[in-house]
């Protein structure tokens, strides 16, 4: 029995970041798993790089479909009882699969469980987080923490009012190491493929409290994380278009039709300030 499928959505990242985190899974102790790489980049050199993991299986998108539809392919084709995705630009020690399996055989009413994420420093990333509020994406989207540090709102949405070094239940987790179960797929399905980037981990955790299964953060477990890596190549205007849009569709999804209709109406505003704000260093 397999007990972990691996579903990694890569789109032309660094070779050298992929082999770092296919040795990482390669390396994983006491634990059946199938690593399945999905290619949104049909990136030839990183079908090469994969011929040297035995039972690795790659799955080829002619086109960038997206990571909600990318994930979905994948995790059809997984026949794990856990579904792991995993950011291509992540490493880990030998035994995380083995901790995070037990953790979960032990916990069946999670439904979707994480761990604590660090950039490679060592510094702690900030990876979970409460379901979104219309008025603490608006303060983002006027960017708000560009300007200033802190912010009693979005400290409450980024959880910072909580120990991040305790095991929890959250609403949502970062989707760079995101366990889910099988039987929380049998009774969700699979993610929101309406979602092109942005918000579909996010959505995916919502449905599944919703379901009445629980989102776990477990703090005796750590990843590296070079979060943001892949997205570094791409124009910081072009990244914020996204997220908006995925936004949007979140928030017309589980907040009703008029908010999201007041964030495309602002749509103007965000454009004018995504620019000015890529433009001036933040204090």
């Amino acid at each position: 029995m397999t007990d972990v499928s691996v579903v990694i959505v890569t789109f032309n990242e660094s070779l050298d970041l992929l082999k770092r985190c296919f040795d990482s899974v390669y390396s994983s102790k006491d634990v059946n798993f199938e690593l399945i790489v999905v290619d949104n980049g049909a990136n030839d050199a990183t079908r090469g790089l994969l011929v040297s993991y035995p039972g690795a299986q790659y799955l080829r998108n002619e086109s960038n479909m997206g990571f909600a539809a990318a994930v979905n392919r994948g995790m059809k084709v997984g026949q794990g009882r856990y579904m792991l995705l995993l950011n291509p630009d992540t490493t880990f020690e030998s035994d995380i699969f083995k901790k995070m399996i037990d953790h979960l055989d032990q916990d069946e009413n999670v439904g979707v469980g994480s761990c604590i994420i660090r950039y490679p420093d060592g510094s702690l990333q900030d990876s979970i987080r409460r379901f979104p509020k219309l008025l603490d994406q608006l303060l983002i989207l006027f960017k708000v923490p560009h300007f200033t540090k802190h912010n009693k709102i979005i400290d409450k949405y980024m959880m910072r009012d909580v120990d991040p070094l305790k095991t929890q239940d959250v609403d949502s987790i970062m989707g760079a190491f995101m366990w889910i179960r099988e039987d929380l797929i049998k009774d969700i399905g699979l993610f929101d493929e309406r979602y092109f980037i942005w918000f579909e981990e996010v959505d995916y955790c919502k449905m599944a409290v919703d379901a009445g299964w629980l989102v776990r953060h477990y703090a005796d477990i750590e990843i590296a994380h070079h979060k943001g890596h892949a997205f570094s190549k791409i124009a910081t205007l072009r990244k914020q278009k996204w997220i908006r849009t995925s936004l949007r569709k979140y928030i017309k999804k589980h907040n009703g039709p008029l908010p999201s209709l007041l964030l495309w109406a602002l749509t103007p505003v965000f454009i004018v300030l995504a620019y000015l704000s890529a433009t001036i260093k933040p204090r």
